[in-house]
This record gives C-alpha cells, structure tokens and sequence, in this order.
C-alpha cells in the first residue's frame, strides 16, 4: 500500500512540474500576445462597422467634457452677473441651446456605438469559431495524443470565444469611449486653462503606471484561472461521456472528490485575484481623489491671479478629473481585454499550431492507384511516448489485389501499420510507397480518397443513418446507399426502423447497438469504393451470422482492391492470401493458414484456441440447405432493438420536469446564486456592501463640492476656501482605497465560493440521474459540460462584477437623494422627474438583451456539439477527409443567429441612443428649471446648480445601475436549466435505502416476466416476458444475434434503465430495494468497448477500488495478462494512458479494464463482449483466470462469482454452466452447449455449424 502511495506522489508530482512548467509558458506568451490579433478576422465590412463604432464611441465620449464646458458657461454667466440677476438670466439662456444640441446628437452615438460593436463582434467570432475548427480538424492525429484534448476544444468553442466576443464587442466600445472622455476632456481643459491642464502629465502618467502594475497582475492570474478551467472541463467531459463506466465502478465520489480539489485550487486562486483588483480599483480612486485636490487648489491659484476665470477653470477641473474617472470606468474593461488576451492565446495556439502532416502541402496525383503497399525498415513510436518503440524495422511488402491478414499479440503494432498506411502518423525512420509512390510525395486528401478503413471502435457521428453512410461518399444517390448498406448486411434491420434511413443515430451512435454501428461503418466503407481497404477488427462487434454475411459482403467487395485486415478470430482471416504474423513490431513470418499452421507455432497455437470445433457434438452437420435456411432466418432476425445505450423512458420525467420547475418559478432565482453560503460567507457579504455603500459616497460628495469650489473661486478668500476643500478630497480618496479593497475582495471570495459551490453541487447533481437521463439530445456531453464549468461561471460575474456595483450605486443615488432635497427641494424633485426616462430606456434595453444572450447561447452549445464530437472522431473525420462537411455544418448552424444578430443589435443600438438622448435633455431641462428658479428668486444659482450636479454626477450610477439590470437578468435565464437540473429528481435513486453497509450477495438472480424498452421507439420491445433464474456461482453465457436484447439484460442489472414490467431480483430481494451503489460495488462489468480515463495505469486499474495495495494490483494485472507490457514502460504503472486511453492499443485498453474489473472481487461479473479485442493467447489465459476465480471462491467462503457473459465468439462460452439463446427480446433457447448443440435445427447449433464452417 505504501509503495502505490509513493507512486502516486510521484505523479502527481510529475504531473504539478507539468503543470507548472505549462502555466510559466503560458504566462510568458500571453504577455507577448497582441490584442489587435483579437480583431484579426475581421472584413472590410467589420471594419466599417467597427470605425463607425468608434465614431460613435467618440461621440458619446465627448459628451461628457462638452457637457461641462457648457457647465462652465454657466458658471462665467454667474460670476460674471453676481449683483444682476437679469443679466445672468440672459447669459444663461445663451447657454442652454447648446446643451439641447449636444442632446440630439447623443442618439445617433449611441446607435452607432452599441449596434455597430456588437454586430461586428458577431461577425468576426463567427469566422474565429469555424478558423478554430478548422484548425482542430487540419491537425495531426499525434496533436490529439498530445497538446488537443477535448476539454481544450470545448474550453476554446464555448468559454474562451464568450470572453474574446465581451471583449471585441460592447466592451471595446466602451474603452474607446471611455478614453475619448480622456482625451476631449484634457484638450478642453487646455483651452480653457492650460495651467489647469499640465497637471495631466502628473496624473495620466501616475494613472498609468497603477493600470499596467494592475494589468500585469491580472494577466498572470488569468493565464493560470485558463490552465485550472481547462482541467476541470476535461474532468466533467471525461467523466460524462463515459458515465456507465462511472457508474458500474460507483466512481462518482471518486469524480466529485478529483473536481473539488481542482476547483479548490481555483478558490485559492481567486482569493489572490480578489484582492489585487481590490487594490488596483481603489488606488485609481485615491489617484482621482487626489488629483482633484491638487488641480482644483491649482484652480484657485490661477484664478487669484486673474489668469483665468472661475467657470474656466471648473470647466477644466471637470473635463480632466472626470477624464480620469473615465479611466477608472475603463479599469474593468482593461480586465475583460487580460481575460480575451489570456483566451485568445490558447485559441491561436490551436489556430497557428503548424500540423506536421496537412493538407496544405500539395502532393503529387496519380491517374489511378493499383493498390502496391511497400513498408520499407520502419520504426515508429508514438508522440506521446517517444521513448516506447512499437515498430522496430518492420518491411511488408503487398501486391495489389491481395488480402493481407496481421495476426499477433496486442499492442504489437498492427493497428499502428494501418494508422501509417493512411499517414496518420509519419514514421520515424524508414518509408511507406504506394504503386512506387512514397506516401509523403502524395496528396494527402488523394491519398485518403483512396483508402478505406473500418475500425476496431465504430465512430458514428449525430444525424441519421442515411447522413452516416454517406459520409463515404458526398455524392452517392439513394440506391448506391442502399446497395451498401445491403453490402454490409445493414439494410433489414434499417428498413425495420419507423423513420428506416432518415432515424437520427444519436451522438455518437448511442441510439444503435455495437454491431448496428459497425455495418454502418462498413457500409460507409464499402461506398467510398476505395482500391485500399484496412480493416482494423472490422467484425468484432458482431455476431457469428452477421460476421459470415458481411465477411461475405466484404469478400465480394474486395475484389480487385487491397486489403489489410487485422482480427483475433481466425475465421475472418483464413481465406486471406497472405498472413503476416507480427512480434515485437517486426515481422516474423509470413505465409498462407495452412503454410503457417504447418510452420508457425504461433499461428498454431493461436488457431487452436479458437477451434471449438474439436468438441463440438459429431452428430451436428452443415449442409447447403442448411446454410441458405440461416441465411434467410438470421437476416430477417436482425432487427432494430437499440441494444447499446438508449434513451431512458421520458414519460415519467417529463412529468416531473415539468412540475418541479413550475413550482419553483414563484421562488427568486436571485437568492439561489448565494448558493450553499455559510454565516461566515454572509458576514464577508455584509462586510463588503458596507464597503460598498462608504464607496458610493463619493460622486455625491463630489457633486456638492465641486459647484461649492466654483462658487468659492469668486469669493474673497477663495484660496484658503479652496484649499479647505482640497483636503477633504484627500481624505476622501485614501478612504476609498481602504473601502474598494474591501468591497472588492469580500464579494470576490464570495463569488467564487458561491460558484465553486453551485458547480460542486451541479456536478453531483448530474451523477446522480440514471443514465437515460445522459442520452438524452439535449444532455449531450458538450451541453452538459459547458452547463457545469461556463453557467456557473455567470454566478462569480453576478456576485463579484455586479452585486458590489449594485450595492455601491444604490447608496450613491440614496445618498444623492438625500443631500439634494436639503440642498433645493424643487431642483431635486425635477432631477427625479425626468428620471423615468433613464429607467424607462434600461428596462427596454434589458427585455432587448435578455433575448438576444439566450439566442447566442443556444447557438453556442450547437458548436460546442459538434466541435466535441468532431474531437472524438477526429481519426474518422480524417480518414475520410469529412473535414470540409464539419465545416459547412458549423457554417449552417451559424447563419440563422447572425441574421437575428443583426436585427437584435439594431433594435439594441437605437435603445442604447434613445437612452443617451434622454439622459443629456435631463441635463438641457435642468439648466432651464435651474434659470427660472433663479429669475422667480425661488433659489440661488449656486444651491440650484449644486442641487442638481449631485444627482447629474449620480446618474452615471443610476446608468450602470439599469446596464446592470440585462446582465442579471440573462444571467438568470442562463441558470435556470442549471437549476432545473439541480432540482431534478432521479428516476433511479442510487443512495435509498441508506444501507451504510451491505453483506456480501450470493449472487443469485431472477428476472420474472421483464419488459422493456425506450421511449423513442416504443413500438419495438427490447426485451418481452423475459423471464430468466440464475443460480449462485454458476456461469451463464447469453448469445443471440446483434440487437437481441442480450446487453440489455446486464443494464437491467446493473439499474442503468428500469423495467417498464416485471422485476429483477438477487437473492431473493428486488433490486430497487437495494441501496444501488452498495449493490454495484459487488457487481463487476467489462463493457464492449473498453473506457479508460485520462491517467495513470495504476488509476485506472484502481478504480473504484481505491484501497487497493500493490501487490494486489499487480495480481490482477497478472491474471488479466498486462503485467509484462505495463512493466515494460519506462515509468511502469505510472504511465499516463492519454485521453480514453488513446496512448494504448485496443487490446491494452480491454485488459487493463478487465483488471480494473477482477480487482473489484465481484460477487456478481458481467462480461459484455469482453475478450472480442484480444488475441487468441490473451483471451486463453483471461478466460484461464475467470475460471480460476470461480474456482477460488472469496477468501475461503463457500460462495463462488456469479458470471453472465454476452459472446458473439462461441469459444469463450461453451464451459458455461446455462447459455440462453436471445433472439427480439425473449429467450428461444437454454441449455448447456451439449444440450443445445445436439438440437440440429436449434438456433445455437446453427450459430456453432457456421463459426466452425468459418474455422475450418
């Protein structure tokens, strides 16, 4: 136990200097990457709407400045009229036409400024999302061993594009207004007092050097916050898409566990991040403060000595302090920019990423290719382990027109020999010539064109049946279609389907049974008519009629083509005319089946393991008749029954989807973004708005003084009055630095906390439904994964981004409120009444973004869709060079929004100028209102002015305040499937009963009259008055043609789907009164398809046995015969497998995943097609082991291990004690494999007469 602790310190150490090393790296090139690169696919078109909005930027921007220029007209026509209120009242009445002007041309800014960014944004992250799958898809597949996983690609199409977009849209809109408002404001202040205006080179170049100190910090924080996402969506990605692994193992703690320690690794993060944007926010208001003090007392002196007038002068100490305020208002747009800077390295990274093999590097074009191969001395190993050679010197030479069978043990190298035939790989040393061509001379897309190849694991993409078949070729009519699917033994059962071509398959094929995806992926080869055919296991997902059918099709379609063809079944290799038999990545000897069973103990001894036709009753015969009688009996067998994952039964849950989130629509979504907070994140809450509140003090404070300080520049002492004030402003500034630490740092932690929460709470939330639940369309593995890491992620914005500022404003316009009724209660209550416009505008523009965000999200997740799916097929989307259908799929899901884009930023820029307008007539109406008040006698100028300057330098709150208002609210849409799916109750609750402890079962089962099936096709029943008694100890194997309903029966089992009738006991006791994850820990499955996760050897191995010792791990590596290759790896049991176990050979992965299973000591072992990816020798000593096991016993005690096993390979089946023949959904036969063997015109002796006649 101790050694594996030290093994696994020391990866974890390996892997934290990896991480290190990656962040340094990341860090340094993000400080170097250019933001203009952001803007980098940006048209002629975008460029004009860009310059356009900037214009209006501009505009909106010098408002402000212009605004108080006019204020200081109105202060000269004040001072300069003290002793005559007529001739003021005409001065001012000069004034007030300007500010109407100023008014008018705020609308047409605000169009341009709002509508113009957004739509280019649009736009151009459009064009970057499909340059990003452009790029993922003209990769090398060594790039996905490596530097692109899926959790990058997700990462990179959903959360990174979301901040590029922030960031090239409305937010540079507002930085380039901001810094308008900066530059207008220092040039009016040189023309009215350059005096004045000089201190800017005090007080940009002080906030300047805050604002890159500020910025250099946020940068680093944000390259390392990319790194922690990008982990903890490779852990969700991962975990989702194999879920039934995670659930068979009960590895969801084991999950949960893995993402809150990454997630912890964040908090510590944000901590950190909190406080410097704390710090950073309040120095730029301390730098404002006090630069408002020195320029105003400056003011006074120029005044004093009649160098400048009093109105001038607040002219110019407005236009440059609120200059500098406009920075501050920049400050978070700077920290969006650091965010985009940080997202668009790790974009281009993938964008500029140079692939090794592409297809830009034109090659040559032969007229025809006649199907030569020549390997020539190769050596190869794999990029992600370079130090592992897996061909050393291989030759092959193979004439055209030939079969080419690779035989040997896994992990030899034969599936590598077909990965570099299609030049997914180039070899180290030595070359690869097709017709005398070397490979690397050729086209790559000519040289793919005319390859054909059918993997060990099927990849389907989501669509129908008709779009996957044709994926070989583009342009084939319906008949030659359906011609191949008929090839490939296909067509009954799709012709069988209530939509028959048209039936969507599901994301990734989870609608269809293992062997329906494997004729589908046949029949797509035998369309694309290739004179090179690779056929890497091409039938071991299928059963022994199917297999003989399409080895027949397939014989047939080889004719006059290459082929090469890798099997661990004998019967799908004798006919070849040459078999190689591959060792140690060479070639050993070569030769027809009868020349190397004379020869080749190897191929002897290999030969031998799978005849079962030595014990075989002699009685039984094939004849002629026979075989045309199974030929047309097991064809019309071969229905669609889903027998894979399908779709758990809606009915119910939609049902209680649907009353469940009605019953809580009454309840404010807004308290349950605090999620799960304890007191002490409430206290930090309170602590902060305190802060808040204290911060807000400051634009009213500023409102009273500064028409104070205009008024104290005519007065006799105006020095000392002003110098008075100018302390004041200090004081005030350094209590804002202590009060924007606070608020920042306290509603930051909590932010962070809250969203760590929700995303913990989210996470085990989805781990618990039942596995219908996952294969469901709109739970794909994309959807789901953005909802955990990029939903929340809308929690920390609300909480830290905008509660702060909420609370902040709020106390700045009460406060307002307050002061300017003492000051002039009727000024006051005009400043209110206008106010309606101002609310008015927001609560429009709010209804208007709240749509337009749901619409660019649902778009999103369509990307993300097919981004992820195409990450995961990556080796198929090349071997059929699909890339370009990808591409088109992703430019159609995209051309609907940008439509609704553009009328959405319309509608939204017109709000946005309508609001702006409305804002600056307030101001228009208040010098009038101020004019009659002062010409009725009913106030002086000063507490007229003063009363509404401290509501007028509020108002920017009161904007913020209702800008604020789409964000919360979209914010809000965007949580409420987060919510949905965490009150979601399960349909199979895998923790009640709440047994803490469960004693071993005995292992026997029942299933009493069982049916079954999926809500999409209801009309076809998977399994019908099953009825099935099974004995403690005994081994029953379950045979029976593709889409049986065989791999149902263990799904059933193990609770992954509820029977719609009848029950399923063990031990007597029904097993929805079992606590299901204490039942599962007892239940032992090897699945089809072996799942590994992105690890260690030993991880994998361990999982959901995370106590085990070393000595046991090697034991089960032993008997599972993965040892030797393990201990051959340079780093051992720590060597890492690579995302789904891509670093390891098919037959690696099923054994590693059988020891995984053979560690969990079950009391109950489910086998689903376990041994259909090993070779001879490794099936003989697995099935050696399992028997052994049954033999053992557990620790002494009577009972023996329960064993179902699915098996198309009859071989690995014939010692079992009952073997039940399946055939739609009901057993037809049962018996032992004498019993039923002896039945001549049974259906399993027929399926042992055909494989034996495909033997011999």
């Amino acid at each position: 136990m101790a050694s594996r602790t030290h093994g696994l310190v020391q990866v974890e150490e390996k892997n934290r200097d990896g991480t290190e090393e990656e962040k340094k790296d990341g860090e340094d090139a993000n400080r170097a990457f250019p933001f203009y690169m952001l803007l980098r696919y940006a048209d002629t078109l975008d460029w004009t709407l860009m310059a356009l909005g900037t214009l209006g930027s501009i505009v909106h921007g010098m408002a402000q400045p212009v605004g108080y220029l006019l204020l200081g007209k109105a202060l000269n026509a004040f001072g300069d009229n003290i002793n005559d209120i007529d001739g003021m009242v005409k001065a001012l009445e000069k004034v007030i036409p300007f500010v109407w002007y100023m008014a008018f041309a705020t609308f047409p800014a605000g169009v341009l400024e709002i509508g113009c960014w957004m739509y280019a944004s649009e736009r151009q992250m459009a064009r970057l999302r499909l340059a990003f799958l452009r790029a993922m898809l003209s990769q090398e597949i060594g790039a996905f061993d490596t530097d692109i996983t899926s959790g990058k690609i997700i990462s990179g199409m959903s959360y990174h594009m979301s901040i590029i977009q922030d960031a090239i849209g409305e937010k540079l809109g507002h930085f380039l207004s901001s810094f308008a408002t900066f530059f207008s404001g220092i040039l009016i202040a040189a023309i009215c007092c350059w005096e004045v205006s000089l201190l800017t080179f005090v007080v940009a170049p002080t906030i300047l050097v805050i604002g890159a100190t500020y910025t250099r910090k946020m940068i680093a924080i944000s390259a390392t916050k990319m790194l922690y996402i990008s982990e903890a969506t490779s852990m969700v990605e991962q975990t989702i898409s194999q879920i039934k692994t995670v659930f068979a193992f009960v590895g969801e703690n084991s999950a949960i566990k893995s993402f809150s320690e990454c997630l912890d690794k964040q908090f510590s993060l944000s901590k950190g991040e909190a406080l410097i944007k704390g710090v950073g926010t309040g120095m730029f208001q301390t730098v404002t403060f006090c630069a408002w003090a020195l320029i105003i007392w400056i003011g006074a002196v120029a005044v004093t000595s009649r160098k400048a007038k009093g109105g001038d002068v607040i002219a110019a100490v407005m236009s440059i302090l609120f200059g500098s305020v406009s920075l501050t208002f920049a400050a978070p747009d700077i920290e969006i920019f650091n965010q985009a800077k940080a997202a668009g390295y790790e974009v281009f990274k993938v964008i500029q990423r140079k692939p090794t093999i592409s297809y830009d590097s034109k090659g040559k074009e032969v007229e025809k290719i006649s199907g030569d191969i020549d390997i020539r001395h190769v050596y190869f190993a794999y990029p992600s382990r370079p130090e592992k050679s897996i061909l050393q010197g291989f030759s092959l030479s193979i004439p055209a027109g030939k079969t080419v069978a690779l035989v040997g043990s896994s992990g030899c190298g034969k599936s590598t020999v077909i990965c570099l035939v299609q030049r997914f790989y180039d070899p180290l040393k030595g070359e690869i010539f097709i017709d005398d061509h070397n490979i690397k001379d050729l086209d790559l897309k000519f040289l793919r064109k005319n390859i054909g190849a059918v993997s060990q694991e099927p990849s389907l993409f989501s669509g129908t049946i008709k779009d996957n078949i044709k994926l070989g070729n583009m342009d084939a009519s319906d008949q030659q279609i359906h011609d191949a699917a008929r090839m490939a033994n296909a067509h009954t059962f799709i012709s069988q389907l209530p939509n028959q071509y048209s039936t969507e398959v599901g994301q990734r094929g989870v609608q269809l049974s293992g062997g329906q995806k494997q004729r589908i992926a046949i029949a797509r080869a035998i369309l694309k008519n290739p004179p090179i055919l690779l056929l890497d296991e091409a039938t071991s997902a299928l059963d022994s009629e199917s297999e003989k059918l399409v080895q027949d099709a397939l014989e047939r379609a080889m004719q006059g083509r290459t082929v090469v063809l890798i099997a661990h079944r004998m019967s799908t290799i004798v006919n070849a005319d040459i078999i190689v038999v591959v060792e140690n990545g060479q070639v050993t000897e070569t030769g027809t089946h009868s020349s190397l069973l004379d020869s080749s103990n190897f191929y002897n001894n290999l030969f031998s393991i799978q005849n079962i036709g030595q014990i075989r009753d002699s009685r039984t015969t094939e004849t002629t008749e026979e075989s045309a009688t199974a030929d047309k009996q097991f064809s019309t067998l071969d229905i669609e029954l889903k027998e894979e994952t399908r779709e758990l039964d809606g009915h119910h849950t939609e049902s209680l989807e649907q009353v469940e989130p009605q019953r809580r629509e009454n309840t404010s979504m807004f308290f349950r973004i605090w999620f799960g907070l304890r007191k002490r994140e409430l206290a930090n809450v309170a602590t902060g708005s305190i802060a808040a509140a204290f911060a807000g003090v400051s634009k009213p404070f500023f409102g009273f003084f500064i028409i104070t300080v205009g008024v104290a520049y005519y007065q006799k002492d105006a020095k000392q009055l002003v110098g008075k004030y100018s302390i004041i402003f200090a004081v005030i500034g350094l209590l804002a630095l202590f009060m924007h630490t606070l608020q920042h740092y306290f509603y930051g932690v909590v932010g962070e906390k809250a969203m760590a929460n929700l995303r913990k709470a989210l996470y085990s939330g989805m781990l618990r439904n039942e596995v219908g639940w996952f294969e469901k369309p709109e739970n794909n593995v994309g959807s789901l994964t953005s909802r955990v890491i990029n939903d929340t992620s809308i929690v920390k914005t609300i909480i830290s981004d905008r509660m702060s500022v909420i609370v902040q404003c709020i106390s700045s316009i009460l406060i307002a409120t307050v002061v300017s009724m003492v000051v002039n209660w009727r000024m006051a209550l005009v400043a209110w009444a206008v106010m309606p416009c101002h609310f008015i505008g927001g609560l429009i523009q709010a209804k208007s973004a709240k749509g337009f965000a749901s619409d660019s999200a649902a778009t999103h997740r369509e990307v993300v869709a097919l981004a992820s799916e195409s990450a995961a097929n990556i080796r198929t989307i090349a071997s059929f060079c699909h890339e370009e259908h990808i591409l088109r799929k992703a430019r159609i899901s995209l051309e609907k929004p940008m439509k609704r884009s553009m009328k959405e930023s319309i509608k939204y820029g017109i709000i946005q100028g309508f609001s702006l307008c409305l804002w600056n007539i307030a101001h228009a109406v208040a010098l009038w209102y101020t004019t009659i008040l002062v010409d009725r006698k009913q106030a002086s100028f000063e507490n007229g002015i003063r009363a509404y300057q401290i509501f007028s330098l509020t108002v920017p709150s009161i904007t913020e305040l209702w800008t604020l208002i789409p964000s919360v609210i979209s914010a809000i849409n965007v949580l409420t499937p987060v919510f949905e799916t965490l009150d979601r109750r399960t349909e199979i609750e895998p923790e009640k009963p709440e047994d803490l402890q469960l004693e071993r079962i005995k292992g026997k089962i029942e299933f009493q009259n069982v049916k079954f099936n999926y809500p999409l096709r209801p009309e076809v029943i998977v399994l019908n008055n099953f009825s099935l008694q099974i004995e403690p100890g005994t081994k029953v194997a379950i045979v029976g043609p593709s889409g049986a309903g065989k791999s149902s029966v263990l799904a059933i089992l193990l609770m992954f789907y509820v029977p719609l009738e009848g029950r399923v006991l063990i031990d007597d006791k029904n097993i929805k009164e079992y606590n299901l994850k204490m039942l599962r820990k007892q239940i032992g499955l090897v699945q089809q398809e072996p799942l590994l996760f992105s690890s260690s050897i030993r991880n994998n191995i361990c999982y959901g046995t995370e106590q085990a010792s070393e000595t046991e791990i090697m034991e089960v590596s032993r008997q599972a015969n993965i040892h030797e290759f393990i201990s051959n790896l340079p780093d051992g049991y720590d060597t890492v497998v690579g995302e789904k176990g891509c670093q390891l050979s098919g037959g690696q992965k099923q054994r590693i995943a059988i020891a995984r299973t053979l560690l969990k000591k079950p009391a109950i072992l489910l086998m689903d097609e376990a041994t259909s990816a090993l070779d001879g020798e490794s099936e003989r000593i697995i099935v050696k082991a399992l028997e052994s096991l049954n033999q053992k016993g557990n620790d002494g005690l009577v009972s023996r291990i329960t064993r179902i096993t699915v098996a198309h390979r009859l071989s690995t089946i014939i010692s079992s004690n009952l073997i039940v023949v399946m055939d739609r959904g009901e057993i037809v036969e049962s018996g032992s494999h004498s019993t039923l063997i002896s039945i001549s015109e049974g259906v399993y002796s027929r399926l042992c007469n055909l494989q034996n006649a495909m033997e011999m």
